[in-house]
């Protein structure tokens, strides 16, 4: 049975490893100035050289001929004991399957009270150290904190974070990085050379994207290149082999986001399902990859931003990126995020990501929905004060001659967009009864700013008002979640300030008491004819639906 390239050509001297320079310069300071200290925790991602220190420095701090740099002579029985895994007193423990206090009592603890069968050193590697158990780290740091002289413990993980301070504080810490692209290129061809394979160059960098700065990634996918058999391998006998990135399809959608092109955006999404591909997934990587757009948008790093994208797709961003600004992405970023929060609430698996394109390319520039001529309703005593804001001179002669024009012609007509400063405001004090009356004109002015918006808020209804906190209730959770999104509060909060001259918070909430009647005619919009003309195909579309059969 063959041997794993990763584990073939494991390094046996800290010369062999790539990278980590930072690392490997201290650690074999220490072995040669006999300053190693009793813990170490390794920290960083997966595939970058930790286990593989580890047990270098293990092999070193035991070597009976060291050699100049710390490096161990990998001849004597000591060395040849840890390269074939017969070493006594190098005791390798995954955490992941010895996660509880009893095992860490048996294999550590009681272990390191005895001396070492023949070494120096007794050396305890624990792998995702993170996975221990609470009660376990409480019994291992004891022992870590006063460990016997023959001692040293070398904890590694990937998650950092969920290993306790008092264990991090009794350790010396290192920070693994990922390998710099030209190290990974590096480390495949020497590979090659040592097993007489001649790979395509273009396949190597192909091979050291997709890895990801990880070394046993690129060491997996290299071996399986090698598995066509062949001893000089060519571009697109590869290709057969390496997975496919979707880069092409993740910046069709970005591209389709940032020119606004709706219909294009959503029938993408749509065959992304019908050929099987899992949405969330492919939402998960639109993210990271308008991520690093952002990021060289800022930075303007063009080796970290090609490192994981192809070429012909890097090219495509780059003629792209002087059309969409950094907020912008920030935009496309947060919607794409605030959509996974729906994917479980709906049925329609597309749904949340169809939603999220609709508004992202209609809000702030995109296609706007009409808005029909309406007539101002005349002040009755009833109602609130209102008082006019001022118009320019111009500005009202062009509105009443528009409303002339109307007239004579009987149809309805309006200008293509208001303007802010001809909306009513409110000067007297606010309550719920004021809100209420001024809900259609407030409804009015979301339809004009974002539509999207528009037709979740409709489906809301003022519940209370207090202290200057206006809470909405609403039947479905769906509208509830988008009138959430940060993009639409800022719409809501500035109309608001414009309707009642302050600043107004809101909250939302599922009121059960509401039902389809309490929206089917709004007394106070200031509309002639009832907000839902057809409540039942409204209903429908806004759920991405369609009526079958009206009674």
């Amino acid at each position: 049975m063959s041997i794993a390239l990763y584990r073939k050509y494991r390094p046996k001297t800290f010369a062999e490893v790539s990278g980590q320079n930072h690392i490997k310069i201290t650690l074999q300071n220490e072995i040669e100035s006999d300053r190693v200290v009793h813990a170490y925790l390794f920290c960083g991602p997966r595939g970058t050289g930790k286990t593989t220190l580890a047990r270098l420095l293990a092999k070193s701090v035991n070597c009976l001929d060291i050699q100049p740099g710390g490096e161990p002579c990998n001849k004597c029985q000591s060395c040849l004991d840890l390269i074939d895994n017969k070493a006594l007193d190098i005791i390798e423990i995954d955490a992941a399957s010895h996660t509880g206090v009893d095992n860490v009592r048996e294999n550590v603890i009681q272990n390191a009270r005895f001396t070492p069968t023949k070494n120096k050193f007794k050396v305890f590697i624990i792998d995702e150290v993170h996975m221990l158990s609470t009660q376990a780290f409480n019994a291992l740091l004891k022992t870590l904190e006063e460990a016997p002289k023959h001692v040293i413990f070398i904890l590694a993980t990937t998650e950092a974070h969920k290993v306790p301070s008092t264990i991090i504080s009794r350790c010396q810490r290192f920070d693994f990085k990922k390998i710099n692209f030209p190290e990974l290129v590096d480390r495949l061809k020497w590979i090659l050379s040592m097993e007489e394979v001649r790979v395509d160059e273009k396949v190597l960098f192909m091979i050291a994207k997709q890895s990801g700065g990880c070394v046993r990634d690129a060491e997996s996918l290299l071996e399986q290149v090698m598995s066509l058999g062949e001893k000089n391998i060519t571009l697109e006998q590869a290709e057969l082999i390496l997975p496919q990135a979707d880069f092409d399809l993740l910046y069709n959608l970005f591209s389709c986001i940032v020119k606004r092109q709706t219909a294009t955006a959503i029938e993408l999404v749509n065959k992304l399902v019908a050929d099987g591909i899992d949405i969330v997934i492919f939402t998960n990587d639109f993210i990271e990859f308008s991520r690093r757009i952002l990021l060289y948008k800022i930075n303007g790093n063009l080796e970290e931003f090609s490192r994981e994208i192809e070429d012909s797709v890097a090219e495509k961003i780059l003629q792209l990126l002087p059309q969409v600004s950094e907020e912008r992405i920030v935009s496309i970023i947060m919607k794409f995020i605030s959509s996974k929060e729906l994917f479980k609430q709906s049925y329609i698996v597309q749904l949340p990501l169809e939603i999220a394109i609709f508004e992202l390319t209609s809000t702030g520039g995109g296609s706007r929905v009409p808005e029909p001529n309406l007539k101002p309703k005349e002040t009755s005593p009833a109602q609130p004060v209102y008082q006019s804001l001022p118009e320019p001179d111009k500005a009202v002669a062009a509105e009443k001659s528009v409303v002339t024009s109307a007239e004579a012609t009987g149809e309805a007509s309006a200008p293509e967009e208001q303007q802010p400063e001809a909306q009513a405001q409110v000067t007297g004090p606010i309550d719920l009864t004021v809100i209420n009356s001024m809900w259609g004109k407030f409804l009015e002015l979301v339809k004009v700013q974002n539509y999207s918006l528009y037709m979740s808020l409709r489906m809301g209804k003022p519940i209370s008002f207090e202290g200057n906190v206006l809470c909405l209730g609403f039947i479905f959770e769906l509208q509830k979640q988008r009138i959430e999104s940060h993009e639409n509060k800022k719409i809501i909060a500035q109309i608001f300030q414009q309707l009642f001259s302050e600043r107004i918070e809101y909250e939302t909430r599922i009121e059960p008491s509401l039902t389809l009647a309490d929206f089917s005619n709004h007394q106070n919009d200031s509309s002639p004819a009832p907000m839902f003309e057809n409540s039942i195909s409204d209903l429908a579309s806004e759920f991405d639906g369609e009526v079958v059969d009206e009674i």
